[in-house]
């Protein structure tokens, strides 16, 4: 936690002097909306059911000319029903600090297009069983990516939709109640609703 405090403090600090530079704009708001995960696995008896997530967290632009560079910092709350071959339905809930690093092409204003990568600095796994949740991993920091696209409206509303998805699956991920996938894919979709400062 200390280490994604710190990553957040040094990119907020240089902010304010890149705004100083003639023609530097600076934006920073707030962003919160639903995504819609796509788990997928290659075994074929094996049932996944996609639960509705959400996300929210802190966007900030640094804006040059038509480009600007977007550190955010984003929670993210993911969950999947998966049925291994032959055993019972486990609900597992992922919680994961996500940090996108985008760069936005703004050409025809108030559009904007963004793509970049996503460093993933924390995700823990949970599995609720009856009323708790049992933690049962942590995922070692990823990198993945993210596509996508936002209007700005009314000075201060931003709406924004993006594809975020994974570089390569993971591989031999073990279940809590010890059943194996040999592999486990996931995209999502993002839709969110900012204000902006």
């Amino acid at each position: 936690m200390r280490k994604i405090i710190m990553i957040a403090l040094l990119l907020l600090g240089t902010l304010p002097a890149a705004a100083q530079l003639p023609g530097v704009r600076l934006e920073w708001g707030v962003i919160g909306g639903v995504n819609v995960p796509d788990f997928t696995t290659n075994m074929d008896r094996t049932e996944v059911k996609n639960k509705l997530g959400w996300q929210v967290g802190m966007v900030t632009a640094v804006k040059v000319g038509i480009i600007a560079i977007e550190p955010q910092i984003l929670y993210v709350r993911q969950g999947l029903r998966i049925r291994p071959e032959g055993g019972r339905e486990i609900n597992l809930k992922s919680n994961s600090i996500d940090v996108p690093v985008l760069v936005s092409l703004r050409l025809l204003n108030p559009l904007r297009i963004y793509a970049g990568p996503v460093f993933t600095v924390m995700n823990d796994c949970k599995q609720k069983s009856g009323g708790d949740l049992v933690d049962f991993g942590r995922v070692r920091p990823t990198l993945s990516y993210s596509v996508g696209a936002g209007v700005k409206l009314l000075r201060h509303l931003l709406v924004d939709v993006r594809f975020n998805g994974q570089f390569r699956a993971k591989h031999d991920v073990v279940l809590p109640d010890g059943a194996r996938l040999d592999k486990l894919r996931s995209y999502n979709v993002a839709l969110s609703l900012g204000y902006l400062f």
